[in-house]
């Protein structure tokens, strides 16, 4: 595990690996990445030199009425003399003992390359990206005729919107534990929009002069012309008003929205667009299977779902064993087991005995909006 002094070290060699000219530091995009305080990092040394970096973070997720300990990992670098030799793999599984000692739910891992594929972590959940056009935009004229009507303003946050900002990421049913000082330090640091180069703009609808709504843009610079701007990230009761009169606005006529499968209301608003259906970025690594089924039971139970009975066993040979009472015991794979509780509808069979009406999917959090590691 990296000390305080060796985060220098750390930032230097992910500038070196992920920054250009043109993109602040790393420091910057992620300061909590970067922070002794913060961060539970590890790195491989030679010669006091550092050749290696993890990037790891501690956070709690909170779904439902379910609080899950886990982390995600990000600024995965290796010097390139150092390449090909193992000592990711070996740090890799150092990283995954530490998130299995600490008794961690999911290590979220922001990259899919084989280093993570090969070590037992697989993609999951399920976006849709859905296209905003000139055309939807006309469909959607009448409705926004009425907004302007209602006492609607559609404006840019700012610092002095940070109580009512934070009040609207609690009613997310899946989300980050995150602080009115969190918000304000991932908001300034802006980590996706400077991998992309893109800049970051939060709006807010306001309505009667309450604020209803908020969403997460990342704006193409104007050399990124096959670019669209992108809303990574909403929240509130009128985040569907929100996007429809983004569309007013020059710049976003065209405009991409990802949508995490759960927010009925937002596919309904977006239905008739263009749509693209894919993972979350990224993998997830699960250390333990009876551990996350026993920290997902508040969530299963307070929505009434049969899940909350199935038991786990990890068979330790990447497969899981599910028991549901009275019924036949299910064996899937490891992989199957993180599509059956991240993916609606995932075509995974369990035995005939067991209950038709399950509901075992659980929601997820955006992971490339202002929470990006």
């Amino acid at each position: 595990m990296l000390q305080p002094l060796d985060y220098e070290q750390a930032v230097q060699l992910s500038d070196k690996v992920f920054r250009n000219s043109r993109q602040i530091s790393m420091e910057h995009g992620f300061p909590y990445l970067f922070s002794p305080i913060y961060a539970h990092s590890y790195g491989v040394f030679r010669d006091d030199k550092l050749i290696a970096h993890m990037g790891l973070l501690p956070a709690k997720l909170r779904i439902g009425a379910a609080r899950l300990p886990v982390f995600s990992l990000g600024s995965v670098c290796t010097e390139p003399e150092a390449r090909g030799s193992g000592v990711a793999t070996e740090l890799l599984h150092r990283v995954m003992r530490h998130v299995d000692d600490m008794g961690a739910a999911l290590l979220f891992i922001s990259g899919g390359r084989s280093l993570y594929r090969r070590n037992r972590c697989y993609s999951y959940g399920r976006l849709t990206a859905y296209t905003l056009t000139a055309e939807t935009n006309r469909d959607a004229a009448i409705p926004k005729a009425e907004e302007a009507a209602n006492d609607v303003c559609l404006r840019e946050l700012s610092s002095f919107d940070c109580f009512a900002f934070h009040d609207l990421t609690l009613q997310h049913t899946a989300a980050f534990d995150m602080s009115v000082w969190d918000l304000a330090g991932l908001r300034d640091a802006a980590a996706y929009a400077s991998c992309r180069e893109m800049k970051p703009k939060l709006y807010g609808l306001e309505r009667g002069g309450a604020l209803t709504a908020y969403a997460y843009v990342l704006k193409p610079k104007p050399s990124q012309t096959d670019r669209l701007p992108m809303v990574l990230e909403y929240g509130g009761d009128d985040a569907p008003q929100l996007v429809r009169l983004l569309q007013s606005v020059p710049a976003y006529e065209r405009l991409e929205v990802i949508v995490p499968w759960q927010d009925d209301a937002m596919h309904r608003e977006l239905s008739a667009c263009p749509a693209q259906v894919r993972h979350n970025e990224g993998t997830v690594y699960v250390p333990s299977m009876m551990r996350l089924f026993r920290l997902l039971r508040d969530w299963w139970q307070s929505t009434g779902s049969p899940a909350a009975c199935i038991e786990a066993d990890d068979l330790g040979d990447g497969h899981i064993r599910l028991r549901y009472p009275d019924a036949e015991a299910a064996v899937l794979s490891e992989e199957e087991t993180i599509r059956l509780l991240f993916e609606p509808e995932a075509d995974i069979s369990l035995p005939e005995s067991w209950p038709g009406d399950l509901r075992v999917t659980v929601p997820l959090p955006s992971l490339t909006g202002l929470y990006y590691i």
